[in-house]
């Protein structure tokens, strides 16, 4: 897709100079340079732009598959009471770089990370080596969330010194050390805040959240909204903030599926963005995505992957899962010979629509001069996609994983003829493994019946509120 996020071009040349897109055309001449050329063959491939996740808590890629069968309130009592808890320093460094490797092989090249494993500043400071390392594009959200000091104890964190205050002042000093220049434009990966839990905190202390978010410097402030209701839509974090008018395009909203119409107008005249993450949000009880409901009154909107420790990073199946759902809610009942929501519409929500949310689409989102070279490549010769007759279609329905051959990152490659480059995966792949045993090992041993009590009492709160 070219300019136009809805333009397909047949037999183009792409032109790249250093990390910009210079040139997208039919039979482009090879520039007269002293340097090194690279030469990408793309007969038989699809190229499309690289893949924008909203949303995902990489902290939690040791923890693969664990929570396949569990509710929100399954996860709540166990990953964030007990397994963030567990977690030390070089366990996230390795959950980060790994998980954003694992991205890059998916063809996703950005990505906020919405990390709430900030138990300690060298937890802190793990979490932004492990994606620099891996060198993917985008934004790092230092988690305000402070998890039990004792795993399954909620009343520990009492006494933890490293309280929330401790965490404001160590932001600043993760923002100061990692991210001197904090602009998009010239740095790989940016700095930003992920609020408190909105259900948890009060009114005054949510808003005072994104005021400090704000005066930390945090180019993008996320948070979770409106994941428990008894059923209908009820009024939240979004309502909190436009009623104390603090509401701004810096700011990203997950999830969202009980958010009411009020909401979501404030949403868009912001300039703010929703993130919709279907196979959580579907499994776990946070109602239908409302991320078409939001493109539809124009709002900024994307998708993300959420949480590994439930789904893998596949992104195609998430654009898949959303256009389906959607395509089901809205066409059960009707007779017609094509549905409205087209797979164009899901492939810009996992591309420029991303982008938008994350104040980005300027820089990346489509092959177009002037942006970002963040390239996906699909090569499509195999029995799986050959006939390509829609290529959009093709992407979206019946290319997977395996077909992304190229992956480009700020006109790097990164990924080449299906293996990402200069990767040691035999010597990740033991420090993976080891640490998740160690982990599930740790976790066995906690009594679950205090953490899902308190948790309970938490969740009947919020569904009555």
């Amino acid at each position: 897709m070219e300019g136009s996020e809805r333009e397909v071009r047949d037999d183009c040349d792409i032109l790249i100079e250093n990390e910009w897109i210079k040139a997208v055309g039919r039979d482009l001449s090879v520039p007269k340079t002293e340097g090194t050329i690279v030469v990408v063959d793309g007969e038989n491939c699809i190229i499309t732009p690289g893949f924008v996740n909203g949303h995902h808590h990489m902290w939690q890629h040791l923890l693969r598959g664990i929570t396949v069968d569990w509710s929100l309130f399954g996860y709540c009592c166990h990953l964030r009471a007990v397994y963030g808890s567990l977690y030390e320093p070089d366990d996230v460094y390795c959950a980060n770089y790994a998980a954003a490797l694992s991205l890059l092989n998916n063809g996703v090249t950005t990505v906020l990370d919405h990390s709430h494993i900030m138990n300690s500043p060298a937890h802190a400071d793990a979490a932004v080596k492990g994606l620099k390392d891996a060198a993917i594009r985008g934004t790092f959200c230092y988690g305000f969330y402070q998890n039990p000091k004792v795993p399954g104890d909620l009343s520990s964190m009492k006494a933890d010194m490293f309280d929330h205050t401790a965490r404001i002042n160590d932001a600043r000093r993760v923002c100061q050390e990692h991210f001197s220049d904090n602009d998009a434009k010239s740095s790989l990966l940016t700095f930003g805040i992920a609020l408190d839990e909105p259900p948890m905190q009060s009114r005054e202390q949510n808003i005072r959240g994104l005021e400090i978010a704000r005066t930390l410097g945090a180019r993008i402030t996320t948070v979770h909204t409106s994941v428990v209701s008894p059923g209908g839509p009820q009024a939240e974090v979004v309502e909190q903030f436009d009623d104390a008018k603090v509401m701004g395009p810096d700011l990203v909203f997950s999830h969202g599926g009980w958010m009411t119409d009020s909401e979501m107008a404030a949403v868009q005249s912001s300039g703010a963005g929703i993130v919709g993450t279907p196979d959580t949000e579907l499994q776990m009880g946070m109602g239908y995505p409302v991320v078409w409901k939001a493109a539809d009154l124009g709002c900024r909107t994307c998708l993300g992957l959420d949480i590994t420790s439930n789904q893998g990073n596949d992104f195609i199946a998430q654009m898949r899962l959303a256009l389906q759902t959607q395509r089901a809610r809205e066409y059960a009942h009707t007779v017609h010979r094509e549905v409205g929501r087209k797979a164009a519409d899901v492939l810009r929500m996992a591309t420029l629509g991303g982008a938008e949310v994350m104040q980005m689409e300027s820089l990346i989102g489509s092959i177009t001069p002037g942006k970002k070279a963040d390239l996906v490549i699909f090569r499509c010769d195999d029995i799986d996609t050959v006939p390509v007759t829609d290529p959009i279609g093709t992407v979206v329905f019946h290319a997977s994983p395996k077909n992304i051959d190229t992956v480009i990152v700020d006109g790097k490659i990164v990924k080449q003829n299906g293996q990402l480059i200069g990767v040691d995966w035999p010597s990740l792949r033991r420090d993976v493994l080891s640490r998740s045993r160690r982990l599930r090992g740790e976790a066995a041993k906690v009594d679950m019946e205090k953490p899902e009590s308190e948790f309970r009492s938490i969740f009947e709160q919020a569904m009555q509120a």
